[in-house]
């Protein structure tokens, strides 16, 4: 099965780049400070394993056994990994030591690189939904995908949680949880960025389906 899985090679082109940049970055300019975004782009890169594999597994397979729940899940846990990696922009210029227009191309390579395969590994699930479901159940059902991966983004650049902690640290992710949707003073910040990392993906899916059909 793992034969079968096939990157497109605009993504294993930017994948090569942002990984190079990296490597040049910390040998060239002799700091270590970007290592975590080898991190960031491997676990942005989970989602669509998974969901490659769960493509394959559904042309053959029930979508409702076991197997392909379980892969659902993770897959559904680890989606915001992709995306997040945009935020990552936010360190551009922080380096006294990397010239800012170095910093600017290689995050910018790794966000590019991060969100195009979460939103190839999205519309791989949406082919399988469809396997299923209808248009119209597939359409509000994205959506909503999208409005967790968004919180999932918000837990992790602000309260620093990870897809695992939901296993790991659960209690500890379940009270921040319960302290933002009880404590008024977190409102504006979740809701705010919430809303505003779900514009941008769902706006950047559907501009992804457009240029994948032409």
């Amino acid at each position: 099965m793992l034969k079968k899985i096939k990157i497109p090679k605009y993504i294993l082109i930017l994948l090569a780049l942002a990984v190079v940049l990296n490597i040049i970055r910390i040998f060239l300019f002799k700091t270590d400070s970007s290592l975590y975004m080898f991190w960031n782009i491997f676990l942005a890169l989970i989602p669509l394993f998974i969901s490659s594999i769960l493509l394959i597994y559904t042309k053959r397979e029930n979508m409702f056994k076991p197997l392909f729940i379980i892969g659902f899940i993770l897959w559904f846990l680890f989606l915001p990994n992709a995306p997040y990696v945009v935020t990552d922009l936010m360190h551009v210029g922080k380096s006294h030591v990397v010239p800012i227009m170095f910093d600017v191309f290689f995050f910018y390579s790794s966000a590019t690189v991060a969100l195009l395969m979460g939103l190839l590994s999205l519309n791989q699930m949406e082919k399988i939904f469809l396997l299923r479901f209808s248009r119209k159940i597939v359409n509000i059902f994205i959506p909503i995908i999208l409005v967790f991966t968004s919180f999932g983004i918000y837990l992790g650049r602000f309260l620093r949680f990870n897809s695992w902690d939901l296993f790991t640290s659960h209690t500890s992710l379940l009270y921040a949880i319960w302290d933002i949707f009880t404590k008024g003073n977190h409102y504006i910040n979740v809701y705010s960025y919430t809303l505003l990392f779900f514009g941008f993906i769902y706006l950047s899916y559907i501009s992804f389906k457009s240029a994948i059909k032409k």
